[in-house]
């Protein structure tokens, strides 16, 4: 679809967004969703993560979405479809290579000691029901704090540029080597809790004035009691990592003096 951007949400991102808010009809998370030419998906996982979050009225927030169609969410059959259409008999095959990719980017040897039954079976000889069974046996077994939505938005993410051939977003976690792990994979682009700031403000001019009480409410609600500044790339050689006071971030975003890096980080623009 022509001017179409294709966007990613993760647990981490939804939940966070979802408490910054200026209201209780105001969150923070819906004004991504009004973003024009985007397109969002997610992972099924991302469901389940969102539950054991325990975050009031965010499962809720988001089944509302899935049921009006405004976030799409695929599960491994759904993927293995798509994969089908394009690689036809090897299509589970290509599935257990962007799994041990996404593995990789996350942590070395992580596919073959969490995924045992993937890793192990014969992709040219199982049939399709007995791989989607072993795959979720698998997925049981890692079980929770594993990061296994990161995993599958990984395999979603290969998936998803593998259909649209485009760039896509991924509005992800603030831990660092997730962001670095999704840049890894390919030419997607992150867009942090921090750096949404400066992705709203690029799409749906929003100003400073409207920022405020959710700038307010991130600081108070996501934010540690000791952390008092943002690390932002200056415009050396170097491209040093600088750590500067959080309200002045805010205030050179909407100043235009920053801008957003691939990895979600920010930087200071010449």
């Amino acid at each position: 679809m022509a001017n179409m951007k294709y966007a990613l949400l993760d647990t981490d991102f939804i939940s966070k967004m979802h408490l910054i808010r200026k209201d209780d009809q105001n969150k923070l998370i819906d004004k991504i969703m009004t973003m024009s030419n985007y397109l969002f998906y997610c992972h099924k996982q991302i469901s389940v993560e969102l539950m054991r979050h325990n975050i009031a009225g965010a499962p809720e927030w988001f089944e509302s979405k899935i049921v009006s169609k405004s976030i799409c969410m695929y599960d491994d059959e759904m993927i293995l479809d798509e994969l089908s259409e394009i690689y036809g008999d090897l299509a589970i095959s290509a599935y257990a290579d962007m799994l041990k990719i996404a593995c990789d980017a996350y942590k070395d040897g992580y596919f073959d000691d969490k995924f045992v039954l993937v890793s192990q079976m014969d992709c040219l000889r199982i049939s399709r029901e007995d791989f989607l069974k072993q795959l979720q046996d698998d997925c049981n077994e890692i079980g929770e704090g594993q990061n296994l939505g990161e995993l599958m938005t990984y395999v979603l993410l290969q998936t998803l540029n593998l259909k649209f051939g485009e760039q896509i977003y991924v509005f992800c976690s603030d831990d660092k080597n997730a962001r670095n792990g999704v840049v890894s994979i390919g030419s997607a682009r992150c867009i942090s809790v921090l750096s949404s700031f400066v992705k709203l403000k690029k799409e749906i001019n929003f100003t400073k004035e409207e920022a405020m009480p959710y700038i307010d409410s991130y600081m108070n609600t996501c934010l540690g009691k000791d952390q008092r500044t943002f690390k932002v790339q200056d415009t050396s050689k170097e491209k040093r990592m600088c750590r500067i006071p959080c309200e002045q971030v805010f205030e050179e975003i909407f100043d235009g003096k920053i801008d957003e890096l691939m990895t979600g980080n920010l930087k200071y623009i010449l």
